[in-house]
């Protein structure tokens, strides 16, 4: 790509940093709206990246952008449901979504997905539409004018070069270019969480139609688990996750401790004995963060841009989609009033804080909770609460009961000393 190339191409309305799901999606959007937008992607597609499990939820989305069709057309593998397993006993619980029917999905099954080929085609997709992309060109910073975003700083060979806009979104994922560049990341005081994953072949997936559910492991050690996503019919992604401090603590390689761990869960030991590795195991940390505001002056920030939440629910990409469809939303009434100040993006802000804020919050009940985690989905009173949940219906809500019960039923355990569920408990607070 040269610099009279891009100097060439009209400028367009927003700069989009980032051609993940979230800059893919949003881009789209705002084509959609007629908002003329560029995409500015400092990889090559197609890229490795973990994530390979959808929530139902996201459907919605895809069916609005139209991509239910190349979904269906690319043989992704569908998803009807999740297997938990228990670490001893060779226990096990599975739900069905098609129990939850959702408003504006006509599907009762979600995708897992090879992340390289699903991003590679939601970037097409939303080229297609009419985003300008970019790729393999690093944005180094995004630029200010009278307090408001306007444009952004590229590295282009030896030369940085400035691409001017009416306003920037933010999908540079966990990159957060903004983040770092305002300062605004916030750690999380409670996830420490590190994966180690790879693929394999000869993975037994289990029996029927639970074969291509996402299964979740659970391990004897505190807040520990193992994700089996299969990736097409013969290919399975394998996660162990574990606190950090656990991983160092044992100071072993990758290989060892992701054998050692196998061990641990009686089904996990027996769905890997004939298992083969096909690639490098990769590791994934720093598993929970936010950023202290989601707008600014001239800028939205989305998906893992703005807020990263432990991956335990598949929520990554989920988040990625709806925040590119709320920004969206309140993007195109920005260009209509003429208003790009943060007072015009704060219903934005607002609707996703509380919305990830559920998700957050169920997740860290659920790591309390873990092995005891089945309990509410056996409850006939909580049951499509939970499924509710798990399908990623977190948005425009206020009291959500289930977690209220998951809470008292914590307070419950904790304060009797003899309770024979006691035990079970982790450190995680919940206060």
């Amino acid at each position: 790509m040269s610099l009279s190339k891009i100097r060439r191409q009209n400028l367009s309305d927003v700069i989009i940093i980032g051609g993940g799901p979230a800059g893919s999606a949003i881009g789209s959007y705002l084509s959609k709206a007629g908002i003329s937008n560029t995409i500015i992607e400092g990889s090559n597609h197609p890229r490795p990246h973990v994530g390979e499990s959808m929530v139902t939820s996201s459907t919605r989305v895809f069916k609005e952008l139209g991509l239910l069709p190349i979904l269906e057309r690319e043989g992704f593998v569908h998803k009807y449901g999740a297997t938990w397993h228990a670490p001893k006993n060779r226990g096990k619980f599975s739900i069905e979504f098609a129990e939850f029917p959702q408003d504006g999905i006509d599907q009762d099954y979600t995708y897992h997905v090879d992340r390289s080929k699903f991003d590679l085609l939601m970037l097409k997709h939303a080229q297609d539409l009419g985003s300008k992309v970019y790729q393999g060109l690093q944005v180094s910073r995004v630029l200010f004018e009278d307090g408001y975003a306007c444009g952004v700083q590229v590295r282009l060979g030896d030369k940085n070069v400035k691409l001017n806009s009416r306003m920037v979104v933010d999908a540079s994922g966990r990159n957060t270019v903004l983040g770092r560049q305002l300062r605004l990341m916030v750690k999380d005081p409670l996830f420490n969480q590190y994966a180690i994953h790879a693929w394999f072949e000869g993975v037994d997936r289990g029996p029927g139609s639970s074969r291509d559910h996402i299964h979740i492991y659970f391990l004897p050690i505190e807040r520990g688990w193992v994700w089996q996503i299969p990736i097409n019919e013969t290919v399975t992604s394998m996660g162990v996750v574990v606190e950090r401090e656990a991983f160092r603590q044992a100071n072993q390689d990758l290989e060892s401790f992701f054998r050692e761990q196998l061990q641990t869960n009686d089904n996990l030991a027996e769905a890997m004995r004939s298992a083969t590795r096909i690639n490098e195991f990769k590791t994934e940390g720093d598993y929970s963060y936010s950023m202290s505001q989601f707008t600014g002056n001239g800028f939205v920030l989305i998906g893992d841009a703005a807020r990263f939440v432990d991956p335990i629910f598949s929520s990554g990409v989920s988040i990625a989609l709806y925040t590119a469809k709320y920004a969206s939303e309140q993007i195109r009434l920005a260009f209509e009033q003429g208003d790009f100040s943060r007072e015009m993006f704060l219903p934005y802000e607002e609707k996703v804080r509380g919305g990830v804020n559920i998700w957050y919050e169920f997740i860290r009940l659920y790591y309390k909770l873990l092995p005891l985690f089945t309990h509410f989905i056996a409850s006939k009173e909580h049951r499509l609460q939970v499924l509710q949940l798990l399908q990623g219906e977190v948005y425009d809500r206020g009291e959500v009961p289930v977690l209220k019960a998951m809470r008292d039923y914590i307070e419950k355990v904790e304060n009797a000393e003899d309770h024979i569920l006691r035990s079970a408990l982790t450190s995680m607070p919940i206060d």
